[in-house]
């Protein structure tokens, strides 16, 4: 271990001798960027490091746009605030960088607020009658990060379609977790008080029989924000803003969310960086969570009602990820009951694959966490595709492990 650790060293400090040397730049992503951080875009797509080195490498006088899109957002060059919302700046060497007539350290170059994102709907039909909507920022063009099916009827996520690198496991850290923001997608619904534990409280007793929520919402078991596609998949700290609207999220019980769900997240990302390959994941949504009301007889819930006194916002019965190789066509979907409050007779019925996972070594990747209450298993693609029948079609050839 001292020997591998000491080799690491002695080639971080060749790496910067030779950039030096040679003009080229190497950012360090924990110390040399700026906040609040603006998007940094590289050849149409967004700034990534090297997922070996862990450091962002350009070559001397590469250029990145770099951008803070939004309603009375500048980019900042040290103690200057532009009037301009985006620029171009270029690598002079090691980590130095050039914008116009200003010179000076990368980590100067911020925004005078946190950049603003968007959702914006499409022409492109999903799921039947749906409408995929694109999440990303505005610099000179869109640049999309994830893409999303919604519902609008039910104000409900179907699925998000996103990229998982090999470099996902370096997430930047970050100074602040950002909040939620529903934008112009779910009218006049405000989903900050559709998640709050009063709301949920009444939506259960209403549906289920007064009192019913002290059976099943205590201080560590209520509905939360489930992440679909997860903060921590993208890697700067721009675009794992991007990841905070509630198109990107639906109701998981907690025990869930903290429980398998983030098992499954952190595991996925740890495999793909031994993958060595970038995978898409589609992540969704399907059927309505229930659960038994006064009288024993199972409701489905849901955290809305429109003005047409319409329930909107279902609690989802399963939450799933289709993992896709499309350039080995492998494919894998992992599923999650949303839900702890299930029998073992019910989790059976729940089950609608065979458990590729399970006992199967090429998943020693993967751990269930199997105290939270839920349950979790695998499916291959064509089992899955058969009962999630409303996805992409996808060429799939063999199994993603």
């Amino acid at each position: 271990m001292k020997l591998t650790c000491a080799c690491i060293f002695i080639s971080l400090i060749f790496l910067l001798k030779v950039n030096a040397a040679t003009g080229h730049c190497t950012l360090s992503m924990n110390t040399d960027f700026g906040e609040p951080s603006p998007v940094y875009i590289r050849n149409d797509t967004y700034l990534a490091p090297n997922a070996s080195s862990g450091f962002i490498l350009l070559r001397r006088s590469e250029t990145l746009l770099v951008g803070c899109p939004g309603t009375k957002k500048f980019v900042v060059l040290g103690n200057f605030t532009t009037d301009v919302n985006f620029l171009d700046v270029q690598c002079v060497s090691n980590k130095t960088f050039r914008a116009g007539r200003w010179v000076g350290q990368f980590k100067d170059i911020k925004c005078n607020s946190l950049p603003w994102f968007t959702a914006e709907e499409t022409s492109v039909y999903c799921s039947g009658r749906h409408k995929l909507f694109r999440i990303g920022y505005q610099l000179r063009k869109f640049h999309t990060l994830y893409e999303a099916c919604f519902d609008r009827e039910l104000l409900s996520t179907l699925y998000v379609h996103h990229d998982i690198s090999p470099a996902s496991h370096l997430m930047q850290n970050s100074s602040s977790r950002p909040q939620f923001i529903e934008g112009n997608v779910f009218g006049k619904i405000k989903m900050s008080k559709v998640y709050a534990i009063e709301n949920q409280r009444e939506r259960l007793n209403s549906i289920l029989g007064n009192n019913m929520d002290q059976q099943y919402i205590t201080k560590k078991q209520f509905l939360n924000r489930g992440h679909l596609a997860a903060r921590a998949d993208f890697i700067l700290r721009a675009p794992q803003k991007a990841s905070f609207h509630y198109i990107n999220a639906a109701p998981q019980w907690m025990r869930g969310n903290a429980g398998d769900w983030a098992a499954l997240e952190e595991a996925l990302r740890r495999r793909i960086s031994k993958y060595g390959t970038s995978v898409k994941v589609i992540t969704g949504t399907h059927g309505v969570c229930t659960l038994p009301d006064n009288q024993g007889i199972q409701k489905q819930l849901f955290l809305g009602i429109d003005e047409n006194n319409n329930y909107v916002i279902p609690v989802p019965l399963y939450f799933y990820k289709l993992v896709y190789d499309p350039h080995k066509k492998r494919a894998a979907a992992f599923i999650s009951i949303n839900s702890s409050y299930y029998n073992s007779t019910m989790i059976e019925k729940l089950t609608f694959c065979s458990d590729v996972c399970d006992g199967n070594k090429k998943y020693s990747w993967l751990r269930w966490r199997s105290n939270d209450g839920t349950h979790s298993f695998c499916c291959n693609y064509e089992e899955f595709s058969k009962y999630i029948d409303y996805l992409p079609k996808l060429d799939v050839k063999k199994l993603f492990y």
